[in-house]
């Protein structure tokens, strides 16, 4: 315990001092930012806040079993929820990275540096997870899950050097279709929160989007029109002798997908800016195409 404390601790110290030193903005920079000192304390102050936040809520909610002494993962991670938890971590650590950098552009901070304090933090979230489960009585540290995770923190980095990369996206979309995951831990004996969505795997379901735009030119689609390859897990998982979640089966998808900037691109405010930040990480209901296990078309999807 001593060990957790003390790696929370240094890791808000490192939060709070990463930005201290006095910044440049360098030269070739798309847009030049004025070093504002007191917006880089509020962001620093705001995501050390978050990330003790979110280590407080996993340590009462997710981990809230009595602990076991650090072990790693002895392989049950590569067949949980059939890999559908794997683009759960890589969209996360997308995420956390785009928000923390956003945030020291925000402060003045140029560009290419913001993208790697972003991709930095995003790392640090994903490791406090894994440190977590380390402890936690079910599971273990996984390398899979901190490699994949740090890889959803550095794509925005990459993004940044390999434009073509800037065609891909990733999103989320959850819509409540089965009980199954509530059914299976009721009949473990547990009774999670009906607000559970987070480990409700077969009614999330996550996305790769590409924009056309961006990497054919003079194509004929619409500006706002994308289009999104979609990973899930069926409801038809169940429990064996002794209570492990076996069966189900991936699900995937092709959908039609909406350019948010592109379809608001006149609503241009600072709330704007924060209500499509927000949007663009989320999948909204479009026509899709259910391909595997079995074909199917929806006409409007979550």
């Amino acid at each position: 315990m001593k060990f957790k404390a003390l790696f929370v601790f240094s890791l808000l110290i490192f939060i709070n001092m990463s930005c201290k030193a006095r910044i440049l903005i360098e030269p070739g920079d798309e847009l030049v930012y004025t070093l504002n000192k007191k917006r880089v304390v509020l962001v620093n102050s705001s995501l050390a806040l978050y990330f003790g936040a979110s280590y407080y809520y996993v340590q009462n909610s997710w981990w809230s079993d009595i602990s076991n002494d650090f072990r790693f993962d002895p392989g049950n991670d590569l067949v949980y929820a059939l890999n559908v938890d794997k683009a759960a971590h890589f969209f996360g650590g997308v995420y956390v990275s785009d928000l923390s950098s956003s945030s020291y552009r925000w402060a003045g901070i140029e560009k290419n540096r913001s993208l790697w304090y972003g991709a930095i933090f995003g790392t640090g979230i994903q490791l406090a997870i894994e440190l977590k489960d380390a402890y936690a009585p079910y599971w273990g540290f996984s390398k899979w899950d901190f490699a994949i995770g740090s890889g959803g923190a550095f794509w925005p980095v990459l993004q940044n050097y390999y434009k073509p990369l800037q065609a891909f996206n990733v999103k989320f979309s959850y819509f409540k279709r089965s009980n199954i995951y509530w059914d299976l831990e009721s009949q473990r004996g547990r009774n999670p929160s009906k607000f559970s969505w987070y480990d409700d795997y077969p009614n999330q379901t996550y996305w790769m989007t590409l924009d056309t735009d961006k990497l054919f030119r003079n194509n004929k689609f619409p500006k706002w029109l994308d289009f999104a390859f979609g990973f899930g897990l069926d409801d038809t998982q169940y429990l064996d002798n002794g209570g492990t979640k076996m069966g189900g089966q991936k699900e995937f998808y092709i959908a039609m997908d909406y350019d948010i900037n592109q379809i608001l691109k006149v609503w241009d405010t600072p709330f704007s800016r924060k209500i499509k930040f927000i949007l663009k990480y989320y999948k909204l209901p479009a026509p899709t195409l259910q391909i595997s296990p079995n074909l199917k078309f929806y006409p409007f999807f979550m």
